[in-house]
């Protein structure tokens, strides 16, 4: 995970205590943080839940949701801090000073379990540094990683068990890679005790795969599904297993011999394992970044907080959706940081919350999907986990609908309201960086309406405007877009995908707007409301005069003109736009209806 570039003296200077610990979001390294003294939100307690729910684990979380630092605080509970002491290649000048247990762990859950847990060795395997694009290449790529663990042992003062030859050359090891960690588990056992395995990121090195047919990828599954046999075949040898990724794409194909895994990803219990909950705000260190926060922006706290949570807030991982909320722990601790200096309150004031986790890379192949089948997703949960296998490398449309969820872009929402529980999007955040980048898709592909809309915006004749809008929203996953921002975030990125930089909630003197654009000298300003009333969109529009501040910012343009604008949509999914227009120059202007259109 690459760090954010901000100084350390900056982050240290702009800290609520220029002494305390300061907010680090791209670094995963359980050491590095205490030794730095950087801040640590305490999950140990629900780590070591985790840990005592069985010996064979499995756990799913969407990326950049701290699982590499899960792993890296759960090495450490078991072996604490190992420095080097040795290096396979050149005599070492020095080694990094060891930091001890009591300062590893102070002031967490884990403080007083840590001097009375014996020490086991942990073997670490990153997935996501295997790569090949043919069984073979992926074998030899497997082999130098755990080629790679042998000389980390070795460097730690343990004999790894295979010859040094071998691990700085694994090409020249005439065996295969689980033998080489067979060797190496066997070896550590007998020198520190039983090993534990730490699986990260095993999915990735599959995900090229997605959407080609089970022929082509079944020999990789095989070279995976062999390797992991091993960890059922010295169950008596490990003390524990536990294995991540992003989904549970592969996990019946891979883990079919290790029929002892135990699947913990949709379980209510483990939902606040990785993320961070309402209650994690409530408490240092996030809770005195969140009040300096609100102190610099000039807003009370409890707004604050709301703005965070519709914008990063929302994950469930339980089927029924009764587990915590949680936070996505990269975009919070993300924008708390760009919330430290004065230019980065500035950017959020102007352009509102900056989407980090998205923003990152929302897949090309998941925007794809979704342009060809954007009504195979509907917010019916699905009726058996055993479901969210279905199809996965394929391209049928059951397999979108759990790619999306497995990855963090749909989540479980409760029932409430009469209404049964249902998957939907988890926040602002992932509505609105989809939906542009489906937006900008569509518009490279010809999306229906859309020449006529930008006839609309250059002649300033919006009669038809709710025709065309509906045109445009039939090409998006319509049935899963059940709120104002939903359509709110098509719009703007229908607007960027035909080059017009939209203008999202911009603050005036009176009030925020939703979204205003402007095309060849016109600029139009929208008020958008969903199953509300567009009598309400026309009221709150002029009660806050909007588009004035346009007025004065731009003296070439024709005209400015606000527009309301009202979705509706039945049980059945019937959908209906209305709007209104008038000029914002005439403040006693009458509103002028657009052509209502339904379906």
């Amino acid at each position: 995970m690459a760090e954010r570039e901000i100084p350390i003296d900056v982050a240290r200077k702009h800290c609520p205590d220029n002494d305390g610990p300061v907010l680090r979001p791209g670094i995963s390294d359980y050491v590095r943080l205490r030794r730095a003294n950087h801040a640590y939100v305490d999950k140990t307690r629900e780590l070591a839940n985790l840990l005592d729910s069985g010996e064979f684990l499995f756990l799913a979380r969407p990326r950049r949701f701290g699982k590499t630092l899960m792993l890296s605080t759960i090495e450490c509970m078991f072996q604490g801090d190992r420095p080097n002491v040795r290096d396979p290649f050149v005599e070492m000048a020095h080694s990094i000073p060891q930091v001890p247990d009591d300062l590893l762990f102070a002031g967490t859950s884990w403080e007083s379990s840590a001097a009375k847990t014996p020490r086991r060795p942990v073997i670490r395997l990153d997935m996501s540094a295997v790569a090949g694009d043919s069984p073979v290449e992926m074998r030899i790529s497997l082999k130098q990683h755990v080629a790679h663990q042998g000389l980390l042992w070795y460097r730690r003062g343990l004999d790894p068990g295979i010859e040094l030859m071998h691990l700085r050359d694994s090409t020249s090891y005439p065996h295969t890679p689980q033998v080489m960690l067979e060797q190496l588990i066997q070896s550590l056992k007998s020198q520190a005790g039983d090993p534990v395995v730490l699986v990260d990121e095993y999915d990735t090195p599959l995900l090229k795969l997605l959407g080609h047919e089970p022929a082509a990828v079944e020999p990789f599954f095989e070279l995976f599904r062999e390797f992991y046999r091993l960890f059922k075949q010295c169950e008596s040898d490990l003390h524990k297993v536990l294995i991540t990724g992003i989904t549970r794409r592969a996990y019946g194909e891979m883990f079919s011999a290790l029929n002892n895994l135990r699947d913990c990803t949709w379980k209510e219990e483990f939902g606040a394992v990785c993320g961070f909950t309402e209650g994690d705000l409530d408490q240092a260190p996030l809770l005195t970044y969140t009040e300096t926060a609100a102190e610099g922006l000039g807003m009370p706290i409890d707004e604050l907080r709301e703005r965070l949570r519709e914008n990063y807030n929302g994950y469930r991982f339980d089927p029924d959706g009764f587990g915590p909320a949680v936070y996505n722990p990269w975009s919070l601790c993300n924008a708390l940081t760009d919330l430290l200096v004065p230019q980065g309150r500035a950017r959020i004031q102007r352009r509102g919350f900056p989407a980090h986790w998205s923003d990152s890379g929302v897949s090309k192949s998941l925007v794809d999907a979704l342009r060809r089948q954007p009504s195979a997703v509907d917010p019916t949960p699905f009726l058996d986990l055993d479901e969210l296998d279905a199809d996965f490398y394929s391209n049928r449309a059951t397999g979108l609908k759990s790619l999306m969820l497995q990855s963090g872009y749909l989540t479980h929402h409760p029932a409430r309201d009469g209404q049964p529980a249902q998957l939907g999007w988890p926040n602002r955040e992932v509505a609105r960086t989809v939906l542009r980048d489906l937006a900008r898709t569509h518009v490279g592909h010809e999306l229906p309406g859309i020449e006529r809309l930008r006839t609309c915006l250059a002649t300033g004749d919006y009669r038809k405007l709710p025709k065309v809008l509906l045109d445009c929203l039939y090409a998006f996953p319509y049935n899963i877009m059940d709120d104002e921002y939903s359509h709110h975030a098509a719009l703007h990125g229908i607007f960027l995908g035909m080059g017009i930089v939209p203008r999202s909630e911009r603050r005036e003197l009176s009030g925020t707007y939703d979204l205003a654009a402007i095309f060849r000298g016109r600029a139009c300003v929208f008020e958008l409301k969903y199953n509300r009333s567009l009598r309400e969109a026309q009221v709150q529009a002029d009660r806050r005069q909007y588009g004035r501040s346009l007025l004065m910012e731009l003296e070439q343009t024709k005209d400015v003109t606000c527009i309301a604008l009202h979705v509706t949509k039945t049980g059945d999914g019937q959908v209906c736009i209305e709007g209104a227009q008038r000029p914002v120059r005439d403040v006693d202007a009458e509103w002028t209806p657009l052509n209502t259109e339904q379906r």
